[in-house]
Order: C-alpha cells, then structure tokens, then sequence
C-alpha cells in the first residue's frame, strides 16, 4: 500500500481531514497526518504528501525528505453542518472568522454562491478590530479568534478537501477509474442530503441545486440525475455540451434529450448498477450509472471515446504491473527444425481461434511460452494473461486462488473478500499449468467454468459471470490419468479441442546449436566450444529439455577460465553418460544418498534446502511431487512418521 502523509496547520483541522481521507483511501493507502501547530520532530517520507494550505507550504517542506509527490488542497466549508446557517435571521449582519483574509473572503463567496445571502457577511481574520456589536459568528473550527462579546458562534468545523483535490489523490494513488466512482458516490451522498434538508428548510430547491450545480459542472465526466420517471434534478456543463441542450433542463424529461430509445430504456431499467456503450450524435460513450436508493435518484456518468481508450492504456499498464500479462510471442521460440516450425505453425492457427486450448509436452518443453504466444497472438492480446501452475499451489489454496472468497468465508479471510484468478484474468486468457496435478474435487470445480462460464466465490451465493478463454498444460498422459479414474473424463475432452504437442529437445536436435548459443548470448559472453562438447550437446538425450539445456549453459558460463567450453566444464559425472532421468530427479537422489552415508534423514524440508545451495528452486510441495515419481520408479521408499526417504537404488 502507497503511504499518504497529511499536514495540517492545526490539530483540528487535521483530525477532520485525516477522517476524510480514510472515507476515500482508507481500504487502499496507509495514511499519516500531523499538526504544525503540535510540532513535527522526524522528517517525513511519503508517496504523496497533502499540504492542508498553502499557508502552510514552506512550514510544511522543511518537515519533508526530497522525493514526496506533494500536492496542496483546495478546501470548501463543511457541507454537514452548513444547514445550521439557515436558522440565522435573515438580514443579520454575522461576521465570518478565519485565520487570514484570503480564506476568509473565499468562504463567503462560496456562501453566496451556494445561495446562503440572506444574511450580511462581515470578514474577520487576525488583525481586524470589531467596531459594532454583533450577535452571530460563523468560523469553521478558528474559535478562539472570534472576539468576545459574540452571542452566537456557529462552528462549522475545519473545511473539508473539494472533489478535485480528491481526485488528484485517487489519480497520484493511479486507482482514479477504480475509486472515482465511489468517491462520487460518497460526496454526491452527502450533496444530497444536504440538498434535500436545504430544501425541506427553506423551501427552495434551488438552493440546493445550486450547491450541487458547483460540484458537477467542475467535474471531468458528463453527470446526469434523474428519478425513476426520468425526471432531471442534476445535470452539469459537460452534459448540455454532448447533448447539446441550452438553457435550464432541470425538471425536464431524458427522452426530450436522447433520441435513441435504446439509451432510455437502459437508463430508467432497473439495474442498480451498471455501465454500457453507446453512440452520441456520432460519438461512443460509456454510461455508468448507479442509484442513491433513500434519495431515490439515479446518476449516470458519460465517458467520452478518449477516455475510454485512455482506461484502456491504463488497464494494461496496471497488468504489466501485477504480472499478468503474457511475455513472449511466436518470434521468441528459437529454432528452425522441421518439427519446431510446424508446432509454431499449429499455434499460430489455434491462436486465431477463442477455443479452449490442451498443450501436452515433456518438462522443460517451453509449455508457457507456447501459452504466452497463443494468447499473444489472439483477440485477446491487450487482455490479462494469468497463470497458475498445480504443482506448485497446496490444494487447500488452490480453490480459493482460482475462485476468490467472501469475507468471511474461513478464518484469516482478508476483509472485504478476494477476487480469484479466473475474475482477475476476466476478458483475457488463463493459464493453467500442469493440469494432471489438480484435485477430483477441483477438477470438477474447473469443469463448472468450461461448462457454464461462471464462478462461486467461497462463501458466496453470487453467481458471477467470467469470459475467459483457458490454456492448459501438462507434462502427464491424460488419457492415462482418464483410465485410471485420476481425471476427470469430461474435463479432459472439454479441455482438449484444440490441442498441440510439444517436441522434447531430442526430436528437434538440429535445432540444439542454436538454443545453446542464444542462452550464451543471453548472458553477454563469448565462448568457443570444444568439438567433444559439441558433439556431446548434439548426442545427449535431454531429458529436462530446454530448461535442461539452460541450466547446463548458466553452469558451464561460472566454472570456465578461458574461452574455449571444454568436456572439464560438464556440471555432473552424470552428464557422459545417457540416462532417461531428468536432472532435477538426480539431483535429489545424489542428496538422498550423500545424508544417507552422513547418517541423516532425508526430509523434504533439508532436501529442500540443500537443492536450493545447489541452484535448484524447488519448494517442499515440488519435492514431493518428485519423490513420489522416484517412489514409483523404484528408486525409493518412504519411511512411516517423519523418518525421511531410504534410498533404495543408485542411478
């Protein structure tokens, strides 16, 4: 979370403003305030840091490490307690009382312009002298500078942050397209409100709408409000212009102003919140709507074409910010073998299509990247790319990473809930990585997506509709996982309608030469390599493949002196000779059987650690997952308890 930092001129004022923030950025910022007045002893780091007046500016910026994204307030008069005003005589002379004059006659104009001059306002600020009796004083929160002998003093409290004050922040914190509607919802409710007591007070709805027409016509987007019956009660400048309407078109009727019947209709329906888009007099617009049910009012929001491409820029910055977006395409898959051209070619072919896609290949075939490049290649490009692998995500995460969860719905639920994958990768493509290792239970839970496109969160009772188009991979058979009852039929058949095979590195050997000098480049270095190497890289059977081959590069790059890779800068014994296991499987049984000599148990835990000082990142979950391939091949067996692993057979 972006750390916010307030600085406020008094305790008062900042206890005020402090509170108002956390209405607006409370849930998405860690928020700080201080007071000049009660002194501020340590530098200050922040994000952003809200300067409550330029009066306070210089004070402020010695207080300040380089660095803060500063940004000084615009302040209007509590909206919460003005209707106190109206209780004064009218005709009163009142004085108003700030802490300097040009605050002081910025309130009173804002006063009047909000259609309070029924009384005399007379300024008053440090410095003035009081030179006839006055019975009525309005400060907002400055009591001590109002003169004695005043009979009524009405505090209307510290001024508040205007609408585009908030905004700025909502834009430096960049969740302005996120909050802005919020934000709007909360400010517009209380404008509301006060509207409505305003008008209950002093019969005259103009007042209030006036108040309100100041908020709205400073706003960027078009505002609309209207009631059920399509009655107008709010509209700024920004509307009239796209509708082109002149004059006064409060009380009128929405259909008199939009010709197309489609607009209306989805204006007066009764979805509470929704948006949409339509053309304008040429012109395509988002309209967003949502409702004030006690005030019973809609209000609708126009986004122009620029804006909405400019949304769309910023969903995708935010996307290559969280890592959700896919980072390779077809021109980054290296080799020029038969068989590497044709799988490219197929996946060019199945890209173009929306289709559910199976990608079945060894470990260390380049899965993801053919995932990448599909999903690069599609309709769906400029949408979230979202990747999960099973092997690596526990079950009892897995459902709630995928599926999101209520507030609530289990002990250490975030408040608020949580969005799962599939929402989060909503429009673009999800990847779901060694498939063959999900649950029955959350296979069937992934059929119910393929199925009916829709999810459950945890402790929901919401349907929530999700348009995404799966990728799957594995490295398994699922045809034999099918046979044995360890997958699910139906998924496996509504998984696989498009399908593509990925070459192990061994059918493609022509293309090995051209993998290893591109990963040596990648590094930024320069060898020569010995015939015996080559020959060797060209003859090896590659059983991790790709990956394989990558790691043997980053290896043989650290240990050698010279220029020239020679047979001596080979990482293991093991790599002579030809042998099917993979290296990350013999890597873990050389661990198996050097704490088997040292007298130690083989736990995955010190597995784990030891694989890790050997360059191999493997978690607890990834061990066990090998182990009981090793199980299975003969090489080990478990003991009962926490006893470890007995080796049972070398390589």
């Amino acid at each position: 979370m972006k750390k916010v930092v307030l600085i406020a001129g008094t305790e008062h004022t900042r206890e005020t403003l402090h509170e108002q923030l956390m209405g607006y950025i409370g849930d998405i910022a860690h928020i700080e305030s201080y007071a000049i007045d009660e002194g501020i002893k340590n530098k200050i780091e922040a994000d952003i840091v809200i300067i409550s007046t330029n009066l306070i500016y210089d004070d402020s910026l010695k207080h300040l490490k380089e660095g803060c994204k500063l940004i000084t307030a615009r302040r209007i008069l509590n909206y919460k307690v003005i209707e106190n005003l109206l209780f004064i005589p009218e005709g009163e002379k009142v004085l108003f009382v700030n802490d300097c004059k040009e605050t002081t006659l910025e309130c009173i104009d804002w006063l009047k312009r909000l259609g309070l001059s029924h009384v005399e306002y007379i300024p008053y600020y440090p410095g003035c002298s009081l030179k006839q009796e006055i019975n009525y004083a309005i400060t907002p929160g400055e009591i001590d500078i109002v003169p004695q002998g005043v009979k009524h003093v009405i505090d209307i409290g510290p001024r508040l942050m205007d609408i585009v004050t908030i905004a700025e922040i909502l834009k430096e914190l960049e969740v302005y397209d996120k909050k802005w509607e919020d934000a709007t919802i909360i400010y517009l409710d209380k404008i509301v409100s006060l509207a409505k007591k305003l008008a209950d007070i002093s019969k005259e709805k103009t007042r209030a709408f006036e108040h309100i027409k100041i908020v709205m016509d400073g706003m960027k987007e078009a505002v609309l409000a209207f009631d059920e019956k399509g009655r107008i009660s709010i509209s700024n400048e920004n509307l009239r212009f796209i509708l082109g309407a002149k004059g006064n078109i409060i009380g009128k009727n929405i259909r008199e102003f939009f010709s197309s019947y489609k607009i209306v209709d989805y204006l007066l329906s009764h979805e509470k919140d929704a948006s949409s888009v339509f053309e304008i007099k040429g012109e395509k617009y988002i309209i967003t709507k949502f409702t004030l049910e006690k005030e019973n009012i809609i209000i609708a929001t126009f986004k122009s074409q620029k804006d909405i491409e400019e949304l769309e820029k910023k969903v995708i910055r935010d996307l290559y910010k969280k890592g959700y977006y896919a980072k390779y395409s077809f021109d980054d898959i290296i080799g020029k073998s038969e068989e590497l051209k044709h799988t490219k070619e197929v996946g060019r072919k199945i890209a173009k299509t929306d289709l559910t896609v199976l990608i079945e290949g060894e470990s260390g075939t380049g899965k993801e990247l053919f995932a990448s490049a599909i999903h690069n290649e599609s309709l769906r490009k400029n949408k979230p790319f979202v990747a999960v692998n099973f092997s690596s995500l526990p079950e009892n995460l897995a459902e709630s990473e995928l599926f999101g969860y209520e507030e609530g719905a289990f002990t250490g639920a975030l408040k608020g809930g949580k969005k799962g994958l599939f929402e989060q990768a909503n429009g673009g493509t999800i990847f779901l990585d060694e498939i063959g290792d999900a649950s029955l239970r959350l296979q069937t839970k992934l059929l119910r997506v393929l199925q009916e496109k829709e999810i459950m969160r945890i402790g929901g009772d919401k349907i929530i509709p999700v348009d995404v188009r799966i990728i799957a991979a594995t490295n398994k058979n699922l045809g034999q996982l099918v046979e044995k009852g360890e997958f699910r039929e139906d998924l496996y058949y509504r998984l696989k309608v498009m399908y593509l095979k990925i070459p192990p590195l061994r059918n493609r050997r022509e293309d090995i030469k051209e993998l290893f000098d591109y990963f040596i480049n990648k590094k930024g270095m320069s060898f020569k390599i010995s015939l015996e190497v080559s020959n060797w890289l060209v003859n090896y059977n590659w059983p991790g493949n790709i990956r394989e081959l990558k790691n043997i590069v980053e290896y043989m790059v650290a240990v050698c002196d010279g220029k020239e890779i020679s047979k001596r800068d080979l990482p293991f014994d093991i790599f002579y000779e030809h042998n099917p296991l993979r290296q990350d499987l013999k890597i873990i049984l050389n661990i198996i059987e050097d704490l088997s000599k040292k007298g130690e148990n083989a736990s995955r835990r010190k597995i784990e650690g030891i694989c890790k000082e050997r360059g191999l990142n493997l978690t607890e979950q990834m061990i066990r997952t090998r182990l009981k391939e090793l199980e299975k091949m003969g090489y080990i067996k478990p003991r009962k308890g926490r006893g470890g692993t007995v080796l049972v057979k070398t390589i």
